[in-house]
C-alpha cells in the first residue's frame, strides 16, 4: 500500500509541473499533522492546537520571531524602567506588582469588551487544582489581580515571587461572561469544567475569540474553518477564510500540496527529512513554493516515566543514552542540519553550554553502555535480550501515529537498543489521544516528545516536583517523567527570581549539571521549524519558539 501511494505522489508531481497554478486570493488552506484535542487557551498542550489558537486569540504580551517581547492586548509592557512594575517587600517576603491597561478597542467576537475581569477569570480557572492547566506554576504564582474601580481596563497583577521575565507569565484570558458560569457549575470535579467549556461544547461561539479570526466550523477528523472576526481591534485580515486540514499521515502532505488540496504546510507539518527532499524538488522542477527553515527553541528527546522499575535505575538511563548514536542519526535523517541535543537548553538560550566542565557529556559508546547494564544487574541471555531476577528487559516506546520522523527515530532506537539487549515494543496513538491522555495521565514508559518553549525560559513547568501530573492536581503540569529533585526545585525558583543575568546563568548551569547527571529524559536533537508556503505570500515570518507566526496572521497577504 505504501509503495502504491508513493507512485501516486510522483504522478501528481508530474501533472502539477505541467499546469499553471496560483494560490487562491482570499482563501488559505493549511496542512497540520495532528488534530488538536482542545483549543482552550488554558488547557491546550499540542503544537497544532497552539497554531490555531494563536490565529483566534491574543495574549497580553507576545515574543516576536526575533525573540523580543511585544505588547499585544495591553498598551505597554510594564517594566521597572517605565515604573509600571515595581518590587516590594512585606512580611511574607519579596513580591512584584505589574500595572497593565488593556487597549481601548479590544473586544470579544460577540462585542463584549476585553477587560481585567477576563484576566481575573483566566487566573481563577487556571489556578484551580482540578483544571488541567499545563503551566500551573504561572497561575499559582499570581497572588492577586486588583481591578481599578474606575476603569475595568486597568488592573494590577501581584506576583508572589518576582520573576525576571514576569511579562511572559501573565495569565491567559477567558471570556468571563461566557466561561465563568460554566466553571462555577463544574469546578468540583476533575476535568468536568474542560468537558463542559464552550471551547469543547460550542466551539463556534464568536464570544470565545478576540483575535483576527474566529472558528466557524469544526469537522472532527477533517478540518477546522476560520473566518475573520468582525470585532477584531487590529488590522483586518486579508484572507476571508483559513482552513486548517488535519493530515495525520505526514507522508501524504506532499501529495496534498501537489494536488492543490492544501496551499501550504504549517510548522506542524512535514517532517524535517521530507522538507529537505521537497526543497530539492522545488528547485529542480521550479515549483511555486518557498521552503522556510528557522532554528528553534525546541528540545526533541525521549520522555521517560521514572516510575517504571527499569527506568528508575540511573545506570540504565545512562546506558541507553550511551547506546544512542545521535551523531549518526543526525547525519542520516537530517543531513546534519539538526544537531544532537546535550540537554534541555537550546543554543538560543543565554545559559546554553556544551562545556564538559559544566555538564556531563555522553558520547556514543556501545561497549560502555553494555558494561553499565551488566553493572546494573541486567545479564545477557541466550536469546540476545537481557534479564534480571527472571524479568526480561523490555520497554514500550509510544509515538504519535503517522508521524514519519518519530516513527523512523523509534525504529532506529529499537535497533540500537536491541544491540544492548533491550527489547523495545513500538506503539502509536492519534495525536488527540497521545497528548490528551497518554502523556497527560503518564500512561507511557518511553515517549518521543519535543518541548517547544520561548528562549530563556526557566523550565519550572517541566522540571519542578510540583508539576508532576496526577489525578489530584487535575493532570496539570508538564513534568511527565515524574522527576523529583529538591535541589533542582530550589534552583528553579532562584533562577526565575534572579534579575541579574550573570547570576541567573550560573544558577541555570547548576541545573544543567544535575540534569545531565540524572537524565530524567534522554536528549535526542535540537529541532528546527520548517514550513512550505506558496510563492508570493507576504508578511509570513516563521517563529522558532512557542509564540508562533500565527500571532501575526493578519499581516499575511498576496
Amino acid at each position: 500500500m505504501i509503495h502504491k501511494f508513493t507512485l501516486i505522489s510522483f504522478s501528481l508531481a508530474t501533472v502539477f509541473t505541467a499546469t499553471t497554478w496560483s494560490a487562491p486570493k482570499d482563501e488559505l488552506k493549511i496542512a497540520v499533522n495532528a488534530e488538536f484535542d482542545t483549543i482552550h487557551p488554558l488547557v491546550n498542550t499540542m503544537a497544532a492546537g497552539g497554531l490555531i489558537q494563536d490565529a483566534i486569540m491574543r495574549p497580553l504580551v507576545m515574543i516576536t520571531p526575533q525573540g523580543k517581547p511585544k505588547a499585544v492586548l495591553i498598551k505597554e509592557i510594564p517594566t521597572i524602567e517605565n515604573k509600571k512594575a515595581r518590587l516590594f517587600t512585606d512580611k511574607t517576603g519579596k513580591h512584584l506588582k505589574a500595572d497593565v491597561e488593556f487597549i481601548d478597542n479590544a473586544m470579544w467576537g460577540d462585542g463584549k469588551p476585553v477587560t481585567c475581569k477576563d484576566l481575573h477569570a483566566g487566573w481563577k480557572v487556571g489556578s484551580n487544582d482540578l483544571v488541567a492547566t499545563p503551566n500551573r506554576d504561572d497561575y499559582d504564582n499570581v497572588q492577586d489581580i486588583v481591578i481599578d474601580n474606575a476603569n475595568p481596563k486597568k488592573c494590577s497583577i501581584i506576583f508572589k515571587r518576582p520573576q525576571y521575565n514576569y511579562y511572559v507569565s501573565f495569565p491567559r484570558l477567558l471570556p468571563a461572561h461566557l466561561e465563568l458560569p460554566i466553571f462555577e457549575k463544574h469546578k468540583g470535579h476533575v476535568l468536568a469544567y474542560e468537558r463542559n467549556s464552550l471551547y469543547s461544547s460550542k466551539i463556534t461561539e464568536p464570544g470565545l475569540y478576540n483575535g483576527p479570526y474566529r472558528v466557524s466550523e469544526l469537522k472532527q477528523g477533517s478540518h477546522v474553518v476560520l473566518v475573520p472576526n468582525e470585532k477584531f481591534y487590529g488590522t483586518k485580515p486579508y484572507f476571508k477564510k483559513v482552513i486548517f486540514k488535519f493530515i495525520l499521515n505526514s507522508t501524504s502532505m506532499e501529495a496534498n500540496l501537489m494536488s492543490g488540496n492544501v496551499d501550504m504546510t504549517s510548522s506542524s507539518g512535514m517532517s524535517f527529512d521530507q522538507t529537505l527532499a521537497f526543497e530539492k524538488k522545488v528547485k529542480a522542477q521550479n515549483l511555486p513554493y518557498e521552503v522556510k527553515y528557522v532554528a528553534g527553541s525546541m528540545y526533541a528527546h525521549i520522555e521517560l516515566n521514572l516510575d517504571n522499575s527499569i527506568l528508575k535505575d540511573l545506570k540504565v538511563r545512562q546506558a541507553l543514552l550511551l547506546g544512542f548514536n545521535r551523531s549518526e542519526m543526525g547525519k542520516s535523517f537530517f543531513d546534519g542540519k539538526q544537531p544532537p541535543a546535550i540537554h534541555f537548553s537550546t543554543p538560543l538560550d543565554e545559559w546554553f553550554t556544551d562545556d564538559p566542565k559544566l555538564v556531563t557529556i555522553y558520547p556514543y559508546s556501545k561497549m560502555k553502555a553494555q558494561r553499565m547494564l551488566d553493572e546494573a544487574g541486567w545479564k545477557m541471555g541466550p536469546d540476545g535480550y537481557r534479564y534480571k531476577d527472571g524479568k526480561k528487559m523490555s520497554l514500550t516506546m509510544t509515538n504519535v501515529a503517522d508521524n514519519k520522523m518519530n516513527e523512523m527515530i523509534a525504529v532506529y532506537l529499537q535497533g540500537q537498543w536491541k544491540q544492548l539487549g533491550l527489547e523495545v515494543i513500538l506503539k502509536s496513538f492519534p495525536g488527540r489521544v497521545f497528548f490528551g491522555e497518554i502523556l497527560r495521565q503518564r500512561k507511557f514508559e518511553m515517549a518521543a516528545l519535543t518541548w517547544v518553549e520561548s528562549p530563556n525560559m526557566v523550565p519550572q513547568g517541566t522540571m519542578s516536583s510540583e508539576m508532576v501530573p496526577s489525578k489530584g492536581n487535575g493532570w496539570s503540569g508538564h513534568n511527565r517523567s515524574g522527576w523529583k529533585n529538591k535541589e533542582v526545585d530550589k534552583l528553579l525558583v532562584q533562577a526565575g527570581e534572579e534579575f541579574d543575568q550573570k547570576k541567573r546563568i550560573e544558577i541555570m548551569h547548576k541545573i544543567l549539571k544535575i540534569y545531565t547527571e540524572e537524565l530524567p529524559q534522554l536528549p535526542s536533537y535540537y529541532r528546527s521549524n520548517t514550513s512550505i508556503i506558496p510563492k508570493g505570500l507576504k508578511g509570513y515570518e516563521m517563529s522558532g519558539h512557542n509564540n508562533s507566526e500565527y500571532l501575526q496572521i493578519e499581516n499575511w497577504h498576496f
